[in-house]
């Protein structure tokens, strides 16, 4: 086969290669289908201690409720540092571990991890210390994450460098006026400035599997802990988090319908993905977790296929055979 026969071919083929690419695309879902190819190539089986992230902007709305677990520890860890003038060597480390326990308890399964992680200088007995608590097979196991990851210098640890690299000089700030007792005695009352965190103080980070460890796709929400210099502005003190559990949380990529009651507004980034044939029609199927292809094609007699490979085997096999004949 003479080269510019054996070129014309080659053009001829990845024409047919980048038509397929650009129907999966589906309207410029190019970070989506990226996505449900990542999850669909990484397994537990693979895992090298590295994660597998994806690039995808999505809504973490449907969390909100969990995320208040966090941003109560860590507005009461705020509390505790000032009480304590800045540290908190008086306070037994399973307190710290209790209140990472409770948010699993209270958030399980959805909730998979909760911990805290603080700042040099906290204690005085530890250098690091991130008391954390998961779930897994029916058991709350505690441990100092610490202890095995390093997270006060490092970039790689988003959910804490995120928030300890931000100017927080103007945080959320409160007069709170407390008037106590002293047995039957009244005290005076003391008038302090707390500061405090909000959700929208907090950072999320994308999907990420968790290799080598739970072994699961997480997303995780942190929000910062405070602390006061002698001036009384707000310094960094570490961090609330806690990991939310994607393993159970379906994948539909069929069509976005104004009247479809399975909308899941944070994956409608992965609707309109499937690749079911033109002249079918996609049907969800749920309960399949985070995973690509959860879905069958309805034809038009009312039959079932699951189509996912089987435009790839078309365009694919089109291409193949015009190889053929050509060469």
């Amino acid at each position: 086969m003479n080269l510019k026969r054996r070129v014309s071919v080659l053009v001829f083929t990845c024409l047919i290669l980048m038509h397929g690419t650009i129907f999966f695309v589906k309207g410029g879902q190019l970070e989506a289908i990226t996505a449900l190819n990542i999850i669909e190539n990484t397994h537990t089986d693979m895992c090298s201690g590295s994660a597998a992230n994806l690039n995808l902007t999505l809504d973490f709305t449907r969390w909100n409720k969990y995320t208040n677990l966090a941003i109560y520890n860590a507005n009461y860890m705020t509390t505790l540092i000032y009480q304590n003038k800045g540290t908190m060597e008086s306070i037994p480390d399973l307190t710290f571990f209790n209140l990472a326990r409770n948010v699993v308890i209270t958030g399980a399964p959805k909730v998979f991890s909760s911990g805290l992680a603080f700042e040099l200088g906290v204690f005085l007995r530890y250098k690091e210390f991130a008391p954390y608590a998961y779930y897994k097979n029916g058991v709350i196991r505690l441990f100092d994450l610490s202890l095995s990851y390093v997270y006060q210098t490092s970039v790689d640890a988003e959910w804490y460098y995120n928030l300890k690299s931000r100017n927080w000089d103007n945080a959320s700030s409160i007069l709170t006026e407390t008037h106590q007792r002293n047995g039957s005695t009244d005290i005076q009352d003391e008038k302090i400035v707390m500061y405090f965190g909000q959700k929208e103080d907090g950072h999320w980070i994308k999907p990420y599997f968790d290799c080598g460890f739970s072994n699961i796709w997480l997303v995780t929400f942190s929000v910062p802990i405070f602390g006061q210099d002698p001036s009384g502005k707000p310094t960094f003190k570490g961090v609330a988090f806690i990991d939310m559990n994607l393993n159970d949380t379906d994948i539909n990529q069929c069509e976005l319908d104004d009247d479809d009651e399975s909308i899941d507004i944070f994956l409608n980034i992965f609707r309109g993905t499937h690749t079911c044939l033109p002249d079918t029609k996609c049907q969800f199927q749920p309960g399949l977790g985070f995973r690509k292809g959860g879905y069958s094609c309805l034809q038009v007699d009312g039959s079932f296929s699951n189509s996912e490979g089987i435009l790839l085997v078309i365009l694919f096999g089109i291409g193949f055979q015009i190889f053929l004949t050509a060469w």
